[in-house]
């Protein structure tokens, strides 16, 4: 049966592609214990060469693991802590438990309001969690990453940032947090990206990928 040329991903679909010399796996979600984490562990015990790499999925998705290694790589990270209840404002917040999802973060911008989101991430104090001065003149920014390229960058440092981060984690598709002061973007952290959160553009840009796959679909049906 052959696909359709305006096909998109459905939710929760992993496809893989064969680029160079590599089996690149494109998921919503490769956090751990996922679909998409669980479809890099089976091509690794099968001896396939498979990007990006469990272990290296587990590290981007941990804010200050990520972090460390961005930095260990040369990419300009915000400098950041780890605490169970202190923290100076105004800054951005990151859950560290076992449930907080990756890349979900919260801004805080003064001393009160920072212990009301401390209280929810930690639940009540059980948990720490990490957290990123921010500076005058600094604004937190998402964005979507699809294999390390940005579509319509609003700031000129991103599509660097973008590519260095895609050239360590090798995640095919991922939301980039970051903190951009002038032309400076530095990586503040990494998370999964829904198929349904894409822009029309974004859409485009990994379609360019994904047709290479489908293409190949119709050449075998035909």
């Amino acid at each position: 049966m052959k696909e359709k040329r305006d096909r998109f991903l459905r939710q929760d679909e992993i496809v893989t592609l064969d680029l160079e010399d590599s089996t690149h796996v494109v998921s919503e979600n490769h956090f751990y214990k996922s679909e998409g984490y669980y479809a890099l562990v089976k091509n690794e015990i099968s001896g396939i060469n498979t990007l990006p790499r469990s272990a290296d999925v587990i590290d981007a998705y941990i804010v200050p693991i990520c972090l460390e290694k961005a930095k260990l790589a040369g990419i300009d990270v915000c400098d950041w802590e780890v605490s169970d209840s202190y923290v100076m404002a105004p800054c951005i917040i990151y859950g560290l438990n076992y449930f907080a999802m990756p890349g979900d973060f919260a801004i805080a911008n003064e001393a009160e309001q920072a212990k009301e989101i401390i209280k929810h991430v930690t639940n009540n104090g059980k948990y720490p969690f990490c957290y990123q001065k921010l500076k005058p003149g600094e604004e937190v920014r998402t964005a979507n990453m699809i294999f390390g390229k940005t579509a319509n960058a609003k700031d000129v440092g991103l599509p660097n940032l973008a590519e260095q981060v895609y050239h360590e984690f090798r995640i095919p598709l991922a939301s980039i947090t970051y903190i951009a002061s002038g032309e400076r973007c530095k990586l503040s952290s990494l998370g999964p990206v829904r198929y349904t959160k894409l822009t029309k553009d974004e859409k485009k840009l990994l379609g360019g990928y994904l047709n290479r796959k489908w293409d190949s679909f119709e050449k075998e049906d035909s």
